[in-house]
């Protein structure tokens, strides 16, 4: 293997990246799919230019997200000033480089597109994925504003879904800074077909433990709406400068920070003795970590005074294995955990590719990575890990249409 396209770690591991090794396009090509991937993305940047414009309504528009030509180059503006940068518009050939060795056809926005991005699970070998839109939401000064444009952009993940429904799930969004509104928006969703949805606990105008959410929880267990929700920071939060180790520092304890404490707050305030047939998904946290928090939230439950107004029916577990998924994507220490029950992790973990970030080192080709997560691993427990789980918590018929 050529050295520049190796990435050693400390571990004593290399994973090839992502130029070493492209598969053909087998698109649609029955046993040709190995995986369901629980964490994916459609980036800001990759966003069509029409994707609120043409969904919003008139006296929204001049103020709503567009793309425009600015001096920093393609880039998002809306409320009038320049927030992000874009990819459909003349810089299209600098973002589309970050999909080499796989071509794009000019023009193309890749994630967005659902004809290119169903051409890009199958180069992976991916049956279906979960796609979460920008990590930090959209947040504006007129509220209002905000409102419809959170609808717009849900009605443009209704359209993607429909595209390929047992494939693509596009996650439309609840906007957590209005919980009055969440409720309505997911019975809205579900009737149109949606099957999951994300709200962000980093956005929540009130902690997950509240009981203004109770509407919330009532509306997904009814309509069996997976919530997904993904790490990172609140609406609007920028990302630290590289400076002084402020950024290092932050990726670095991102994926368990403030996660561990939305983890907790799910099972402790007691929703799913309430609500036992809920499912919240926990993307892209990893899971190396999670036998600490899992045994200390046993730990916890044993050792101090139950709550006040929920006492848990059951120990933390019960509700980790039962109402809860975690995704990692090249996790090589919490991979080795997995098999063995001591670690607790067995019962909860699946897998994520993070397409198309370059960190998971997982498209195109997810090969090396899996060899090296699970040599040893029983192969009923990879495909539980990697397939079966994810197909049974988000309904995935599959190819065959089991």
């Amino acid at each position: 293997m050529p050295e520049e396209n190796v990435r050693a770690d400390k571990l004593g591991g290399t994973a090839r990246r992502r130029n070493e090794s492209v598969r053909e396009v087998r698109a649609g090509a029955q046993g040709a799919y190995k995986y369901i991937s629980a964490d994916n993305h459609i980036d800001l940047v990759w966003y069509p230019r029409d994707i609120i414009q043409s969904r919003i309504a008139g006296k929204f528009k001049d103020a709503a997200p567009k793309i425009v030509e600015s001096d920093k180059g393609t880039a998002w503006q809306w409320e009038g000033d320049i927030h992000a940068f874009a990819a459909d518009g003349k810089d299209w050939a600098k973002y589309a480089k970050r999909f080499d060795p796989v071509e794009v056809e000019e023009g193309k926005l890749p994630p967005s597109d659902p004809e290119v991005l169903l051409q890009h699970m199958d180069i992976g070998e991916l049956y279906a994925g979960v796609f979460y839109g920008n990590t930090r939401k959209w947040t504006f000064k007129d509220k209002e504003l905000e409102k419809a444009v959170y609808q717009a952009f849900n009605d443009w993940a209704i359209e993607a879904c429909a595209h390929a429904p047992d494939r693509l799930f596009v996650l439309p969004w609840l906007h957590a800074a209005f919980p009055e509104t969440c409720a309505d928006e997911l019975r809205r969703l579900a009737d149109r077909g949606v099957r999951a949805v994300e709200l962000s606990p980093n956005d929540m105008a009130e902690g997950v433990w509240s009981p203004v959410w109770e509407p919330v929880w009532d509306a997904a267990e009814e309509t069996g709406t997976v919530i997904c929700t993904h790490i990172g920071d609140a609406a609007g939060t920028p990302y630290p400068p590289n400076e002084h180790g402020q950024s290092l520092a932050h990726f670095s304890q991102v994926p368990f920070n403030p996660a561990g404490k939305h983890i907790a707050q799910f099972v402790f305030s007691g929703i799913f003795d309430r609500h036992p047939n809920l499912h919240v998904s926990v993307a892209e946290c990893r899971i190396g970590w999670l036998p600490f928090l899992f045994q200390w939230m046993q730990r916890c439950h044993s050792d101090r005074t139950p709550d006040s107004i929920h006492p848990l029916r059951e120990e933390p577990l019960h509700y980790l294995k039962r109402n809860m998924s975690f995704t990692f994507e090249e996790d090589y220490i919490g991979a080795k955990m997995i098999p063995d029950p001591e670690f607790l992790i067995r019962d909860s973990v699946i897998w994520g590719c993070d397409y198309p970030h370059e960190q998971g080192q997982t498209w195109p080709d997810a090969t090396p990575a899996m060899e090296r997560m699970f040599t040893g691993t029983d192969p009923d427990l990879v495909h539980e890990v990697v397939w079966a789980r994810a197909q049974r918590i988000f309904g995935v018929h599959g190819p065959n249409g089991a």
